[in-house]
């Protein structure tokens, strides 16, 4: 079964695995530090897994930021390049903040901000 659509004739089978692979893959989730090699790092693996598994959608947790404001920076420069060269979504689920001053004999405490929204495609 085929139909025609702008101009070209799509089969029914082509369309149904489009779809399949559209909303089936699941979201992967990466944890980035901020620093520009960990940043290239990471765009190269989501350019892989883009290739090989044909997946969408990625959510992203930046750590070793220096500040929730410094992550977010570096998280909308990846979403940039990764949405414009690779016409993928990044989702943001949050930072890990700067260590927690220390109380005499406590473990370092970090904290993970996290928004917890699921992906969506627009």
């Amino acid at each position: 079964m085929s139909k025609r659509f702008s101009g070209a004739v799509m089969h029914h089978d082509d369309q149904a695995a489009g779809l399949r692979r559209l909303f089936s893959a699941p979201a992967a989730t990466l944890a980035v530090a901020a620093r520009d090699a960990d940043v290239i790092d990471a765009y190269a693996l989501i350019k892989r897994i883009v290739q090989e598994e044909g997946t969408a959608c990625f959510r992203i947790a930046i750590t070793h930021a220096r500040s929730v404001d410094e992550a977010q920076a570096v998280f909308d420069k990846m979403c940039r390049v990764a949405h414009e060269y690779l016409g993928v979504r990044l989702e943001y689920i949050g930072t890990t903040v700067p260590q927690a001053p220390q109380v005499k004999g406590d473990a370092p405490l970090s904290l993970l901000a996290c928004t917890g929204l699921p992906c969506t495609i627009r």
